[in-house]
């Protein structure tokens, strides 16, 4: 090569653009993310609508799966529907507690200063329903999720979580009959 040439290609690099255009980049990633959900997406719907027995029949001849979902599936089970137990008792306890109140209604007094603290009582009630409520929706949200993850250490992490927690109240209440 010959010191000419080597002049050419470094006024030829100058005349190159080197702009990115972010509008066509985002457009490509976007277009990357929504391919890769709608697989997913499909490939769990396969998933769904693999039929029991067929499942158990594999079990039975020994095959193992090949994402591990065999080992976390226990756990699955009992974190979601215990979580589904938790917000359906808590919905139940709640109607039950506003029955009550509605009961015991009739024996509030409405005169004098009785009349601020019995809204001031209905207002605690009703503020108190809606976080009880929420919170309810929270754990039937939390056994979706549970249900839909993937990754085994995270739903082991929780199943020990749930454990641990459960542990502590039985060793409160043991301390406390101990005492009393």
């Amino acid at each position: 090569m010959s010191k000419k040439d080597k002049q050419s290609v470094v006024n030829n690099i100058k005349d190159l653009n080197l702009e990115i255009d972010y509008d066509k980049l985002a457009d490509a990633i976007v277009k990357a993310q929504k391919k890769a959900s709608e697989s997913e997406e499909t490939e769990r719907n396969v998933k769904e609508k693999q039929n029991i027995f067929i499942t158990i029949w594999r079990i039975l001849r020994g095959e193992r799966s090949k994402d591990g979902r065999m080992l976390s599936a226990p756990f699955v089970f009992l974190v979601s529907y215990l979580f589904r137990i938790i917000a359906i008792s808590g919905i139940i306890l709640l109607v039950l507690f506003d029955i009550g109140f509605v009961k015991s209604f009739a024996i509030l007094q409405w005169q004098g200063i009785a009349i601020i603290t019995n809204v001031f009582v209905i207002g605690l009630i009703i503020l108190s329903n809606v976080a009880i409520l929420l919170f309810m929706v929270l754990f039937w949200g939390a056994a979706n999720d549970v249900e839909y993850e993937k990754d085994k250490n995270y739903i082991i992490g929780v199943f020990s979580g749930i454990v641990s927690v459960a542990a502590l109240i039985v060793a409160i209440i043991a301390l406390y009959k101990g005492v009393g």
